[in-house]
């Protein structure tokens, strides 16, 4: 039982299903008509007959409806909340401002994660071969020491990390000699006059072979040492008496299960909580946590942290922190995906990708795209962001305004009334402008032909 009651906790679906002990974890329970009926389960709704406990039902004022909508959609979950859950937010979030008002409750969500876009990918191969990469600071401080030498006039970048050829206007064999000696010279030396690629990116392999024998005859006589030492030590072991773990050598138990999980999660008791909500849903834990709100978890803890979310594009592997983006603003593809990230102790974000390959679904992708139609009321595929769309109007029968003192009124319900019914907009029950990206149908479920016969 949870040392202190939460005053007024609004249950959402998963508080029922996962048979949550309510009356121990609030006073007055709270929940929408439409969560009750969202449950299917036959012991779930069983369970809801006989209830120990009694349950209000409230409906949320539509300006704190429109208040949640706008956040979520700046906190990106928005495409993963229902209609239901939304207002499942909105009554906490009345609820709230009844009892304790907003002084501590957030208008825009916290910034918490950074995107740094680097002009070089990050697997991209450094310290290659033959190649030289050389970074801002690195060829700042090669130009002052250029500008030093007495050849810094003819410097250029193919002399920087290449040793110029020797001319060959006297024989040979005479230009060979000078080069060996020089070469000695460069390698004695401890300074280096002349940059060489090679040793600017990876160090000389040293030689230990026979610092290595030096070691092992050394070692030789006192091999025997650890053997006899360890050999002392498990004697020593076995003599002594076996101790035994209270708590069960760290295996985990029923019986710890519950510590267990309390030790390992982000959240605490609820301690001075006025209003909570019960979910199981990560979407509306976010936004209930982005919005200053107080998220329960099953148990009756209160949940301190969620997860965060970016969007990145698997066609040119850039990210935006911009969830309301439906095409990527780099490439311009529809190519975004949804990627959990979090942010380390040094300031790095560190992206949770999922193993799952049905991810990167190319459902859609195996037939080629219609052809454009034209007209008022064409239906295309949403394929770039600045497309244009036909604004899908209605008739202009259906927009005409109802005026009961007109001579000419007849009542809807009568039988000699006008109605729209023989028009473009109307066969194709246009009722907004709502539009997204992809190929958009009307009625997914309408019957369609799936046997076509071929000529």
């Amino acid at each position: 039982m949870a040392p202190t009651l939460v005053e007024h906790v609004v249950a959402d679906a998963g508080a029922f299903l996962k048979r949550a002990p309510l009356q121990e974890i609030g006073a007055n329970i709270y929940t929408l008509r439409d969560v009750v009926d969202e449950i299917r389960d036959k012991e779930t709704r069983r369970s809801l007959a006989v209830l120990p406990y009694q349950l209000h039902f409230r409906e949320p004022h539509p300006e704190h409806v429109r208040h949640v909508t706008e956040f979520s959609k700046k906190t990106g979950d928005y495409p993963s909340l229902s209609a239901t859950d939304i207002r499942v937010l909105a009554l906490t979030y009345q609820l709230q401002l009844e009892h304790e008002g907003a002084e501590h409750l957030r208008e825009e969500p916290l910034l918490q994660v950074n995107i740094q876009s680097t002009p070089r990918h990050p697997e991209t191969p450094v310290n290659v071969p033959g190649f030289h990469f050389p970074s801002k600071k690195a060829t700042e401080a090669s130009n002052t020491q250029t500008h030093d030498h007495k050849d810094g006039e003819r410097f250029n970048s193919f002399q920087f990390w290449r040793e110029p050829v020797a001319p060959l206007d006297n024989d040979l064999l005479a230009s060979l000699g000078p080069e060996e000696e020089s070469h000695d010279g460069r390698s004695e030396a401890a300074d280096g006059e002349h940059f060489n690629s090679f040793q600017f990116w990876r160090e000389p392999t040293p030689i230990i072979s026979d610092e290595l024998l030096a070691l092992l005859d050394e070692g030789g006589a006192s091999r025997s040492d650890p053997s006899a030492e360890d050999q002392s030590d498990d004697e020593d072991k076995e003599n002594e008496p076996e101790e035994e773990e209270p708590d069960g050598g760290g295996w985990i138990t029923p019986s710890n299960i519950r510590q267990v999980k309390m030790e390992s999660a982000d959240w605490t008791a609820p301690a001075d909580v006025t209003v909570g909500c019960l979910t199981t849903d990560f979407a509306m834990q976010n936004v209930l946590i982005q919005m200053g709100l107080h998220v329960l978890s099953v148990g009756g803890m209160v949940i301190r942290q969620a997860r965060n979310y970016i969007l990145r594009c698997h066609a040119c592997f850039r990210t935006t922190s911009s969830m309301a983006k439906v095409f990527c603003p780099h490439c311009g593809n529809r190519t975004l995906k949804k990627v959990a990230v979090t942010l380390n102790d040094d300031g790095t974000t560190k992206m949770h990708f999922s193993r799952n390959p049905k991810v990167l679904n190319s459902r859609g992708l195996r037939h080629s795209l219609p052809l454009p139609q034209g007209g008022k009321h064409g239906d295309n595929p949403h394929l770039v962001e600045d497309q244009r769309f036909p604004q899908q109007r209605l008739s202009r029968k259906a927009r005409q305004k109802t005026d009961v003192f007109d001579p000419d009124y007849v009542a809807g319900s009568s039988p000699f009334s006008q109605n729209d019914v023989y028009s473009r907009a109307a066969n194709l029950q246009i009722r907004d402008g709502q539009c997204g990206g992809g190929r958009r149908r009307a009625n997914p479920n309408a019957a369609r032909k799936k046997f076509v016969k071929k000529k």
